[in-house]
């Protein structure tokens, strides 16, 4: 009897589990870039968790050609679950952030900057409005800097900040609340590997102002941007949806308030996104036996090609055969295979980069007194440029270029052009035009 008791609770919980993990699909926030700019975006890796949008939409019952995307803004809403199986109630590890092989520059890194103020679904009113006064969500997890933080500027490769192994700074926090944000409003969410890969979950929860778990039964919506060290122009904007108790049909109710009937949805905006080297089929950013076995044994089933097992056609001919894993093994990365070597320095370590096809200098870190600026120049003529975006930053790196407001001299230890460094400086020399100076090659960042 006490047998039987046991199976059927255990079958129980097995039906739960099921029924609560197909309610918490989720959509992750995939994050490339693109030359000097960052993009956020619906993951579109087929096969993987967190990137299925097709099969999203139909679980979470929404009408046929509907995006989740807010109508009234164009921006991009990535749906979660705060009742998925491994948090509970009120917990999520969901959306993720992640990309893929060159996607990103090597330890190049990636953080948040939490924008506006919670937002409510109240089902009783059935209307979004600004969360009701002592609940919030806490996003946790976003990196603040260590006592055990590099500091050997050469071994940061002139990146500020820089972690040793195993040590990765303090977890830190950010409130998001119906009056604004509170706590860190901006966190490093990660840093790339020497690939360039970035896969990383933080923890999501609802709260009240005192930090107890829990909160009304509702859907809430949070905003937020990514930004990169090495990039001047951050992500748009995007939206991360909570279920917290509803049903399908009424957090559906509250993702079509936002996204507008299906006539109205905007089509899907269309980014040029990075592919991951030929052979890694289970995009894990090498290619290594486990690339080689899974080919193997889709080619031993006789899988039929299909866009979400596309990167198993190793040699492209239209279908998946022994071939395929026979060349896989032959571009083996890792595993018994080649060993990776850390990566060349790139345009990232330093804070300065011209581009002499469009005659840019962004300037990613001036210090200038007590504060730090981003900034960019254009070039006009042979020697002058002219100052045409700024914005107020924090610093970024071990070593700024210099700004004196009272000589108007900007001094550039490193500028990267075209592969070399310079050192360089500039006058100010009236309305917001910059007389070059000096400019000298240099080997590296530290001469």
């Amino acid at each position: 009897m006490v047998r039987t008791v046991l199976l059927l609770f255990c079958m129980l919980w097995i039906v739960l589990s099921l029924n609560r993990q197909a309610v918490a699909q989720h959509l992750d926030i995939e994050v490339w870039g693109q030359g000097n700019a960052l993009f956020a975006g619906y993951c579109r890796i087929a096969g993987i968790l967190g990137c299925d949008l097709d099969g999203l939409t139909d679980a979470l019952h929404l009408p046929a050609n509907t995006l989740p995307i807010e109508a009234a803004t164009g921006k991009l809403i990535f749906p979660a679950d705060f009742q998925d199986l491994p948090g509970g109630s009120f917990k999520t590890k969901n959306p993720g952030f992640q990309s893929i092989q060159n996607a990103l520059l090597p330890n190049e890194l990636i953080s948040y900057r939490a924008l506006g103020k919670l937002r409510y679904w109240n089902p009783i009113s059935a209307a979004w409005e600004d969360a009701p006064p002592g609940v919030q969500i806490r996003l946790f997890g976003g990196l603040e800097a260590s006592t055990e933080m590099r500091d050997d500027y050469d071994k940061c490769a002139g990146q500020l900040i820089c972690f040793s192994n195993g040590s990765f700074g303090i977890d830190g926090s950010t409130v998001f609340s119906g009056d604004g944000i509170h706590g860190s409003a901006e966190l490093v969410v990660d840093i790339t590997n020497t690939n360039g890969i970035l896969h990383s979950h933080l923890s999501f929860f609802l709260e009240d102002q005192h930090g107890e778990i829990g909160g009304p039964e509702g859907a809430y919506l949070i905003e937020l941007q990514l930004l990169s060290n090495a990039r001047f122009f951050a992500s748009e904007p995007v939206l991360i949806m909570f279920n917290a108790g509803l049903d399908k049909q009424q957090f559906a109710t509250a993702m079509i308030a936002l996204t507008g009937e299906p006539g109205n949805v905007k089509p899907l905006p269309q980014y040029p996104m990075p592919v991951s080297i030929s052979g890694d089929v289970d995009l894990d950013s090498d290619v290594d036996r486990i690339d080689v076995a899974l080919i193997l044994l889709a080619a031993q089933d006789n899988e039929p090609l299909q866009p979400k097992n596309a990167a198993f056609d190793v040699d492209q001919d239209g279908a998946i055969t022994r071939n395929d894993a026979h060349l896989a093994k032959s571009l083996c990365t890792l595993r018994l295979c080649n060993i990776p070597v850390e990566a060349p320095a790139t345009a990232l370590n330093v804070s300065a980069i011209y581009d002499h096809l469009t005659g840019i200098l962004n300037l990613n870190d001036i210090q200038t007194g007590d504060q730090n600026y981003r900034a960019q120049l254009q070039m006009q003529s042979d020697g002058f440029l002219a100052l045409i975006a700024w914005q107020l930053d924090k610093p970024r790196y071990a070593i700024p270029a210099k700004y004196d407001t009272t000589t108007g001299i900007l001094e550039i230890p490193s500028v990267f052009i075209n592969g070399h460094n310079f050192q360089a400086t500039l006058r100010n020399i009236g309305n917001s035009i910059f007389q070059l100076e000096h400019i000298q090659a240099i080997d590296g960042i530290f001469d």
